[in-house]
C-alpha cells in the first residue's frame, strides 16, 4: 500500500474526506497535546483546547493554501485556540485559584504533620503557575514552543509570524521575568 503525502491527504481532507483528515491530525497528535498543555492549567483544559483547536482546523481546512507545512498551520491555530480559551477561563481560575488558597490556609491550621517538603513543592508549583501567568501572551508562547516543546527558533518564528530575532528577544524576556519570579527558588 503506497503511503499518502501530506500534500494528498491535505487536498483529500479539503475535498470531505474525514479519514485524511484523521490521519493527518493523527501524525501530531502528541506535539499538539503538549502545545495545548504548556497553556493549560489541568489535562482537562488541554483536552478541550485540543479538541476545540481541531474543530477549528477541520472547518477551516477549505482556507488551507499548501503555502506552509500543514503542522505549521495546525500549531497556529492550536495557540490562537489557547489564548482564546485562557482568557474565557481566566475569570473562573482566578475564583477556583482563591479558593484553593483558603483551602490550603486552612488546612495549614489543621494539618500541623504536613511534611516541610510537601509544603515547599506545593508552594513551588505555585509560585512557577503564577510566575508563567505573568508572561505576556507572545512571550508564553515563545517559552512553551521553544523549551517545553523543544522547538527551533526559526519554526517557532513561523507559527508566531515574526523574525528569529523576534523570537530571541521574546524568549530573553520570559526567561528574565521567571528568574525574577523564581529567584527565591534558585
Amino acid at each position: 500500500m503506497l503511503r499518502e503525502t501530506e500534500e494528498e491527504l491535505v487536498r483529500s481532507a479539503q475535498s470531505g474526506n474525514i479519514a485524511a483528515f484523521e490521519r493527518l491530525v493523527r501524525l501530531l497528535e502528541a506535539q499538539m497535546l503538549a502545545v495545548a498543555a504548556g497553556f493549560a492549567h489541568t489535562p482537562d483544559d488541554a483536552n478541550d483546547i485540543y479538541q476545540d483547536a481541531m474543530l477549528a482546523a477541520y472547518r477551516a481546512l477549505p482556507k488551507f493554501k499548501l503555502e506552509s507545512k500543514f503542522s505549521t498551520w495546525l500549531h497556529k491555530i492550536v495557540v490562537n485556540t489557547a489564548l482564546s480559551n485562557r482568557r474565557k477561563l481566566k475569570r473562573t481560575w482566578q475564583k477556583m485559584a482563591a479558593i484553593q488558597n483558603q483551602y490550603q490556609r486552612e488546612e495549614k491550621y489543621t494539618d500541623s504533620h504536613s511534611p516541610e517538603s510537601n509544603l515547599l513543592n506545593g508552594e513551588l508549583n505555585t509560585q512557577i503557575n503564577t510566575a508563567m501567568e505573568k508572561l505576556t501572551d507572545t512571550e508564553r508562547i515563545a517559552f512553551v514552543l521553544c523549551h517545553q516543546q523543544g522547538m527551533k527558533l526559526r519554526e517557532a518564528a513561523e507559527i508566531m509570524s515574526c523574525t528569529d530575532n523576534s523570537v530571541k528577544v521574546v524568549l530573553f524576556r520570559a526567561r528574565n521575568k521567571l528568574k525574577h519570579q523564581l529567584a527565591d527558588y534558585h
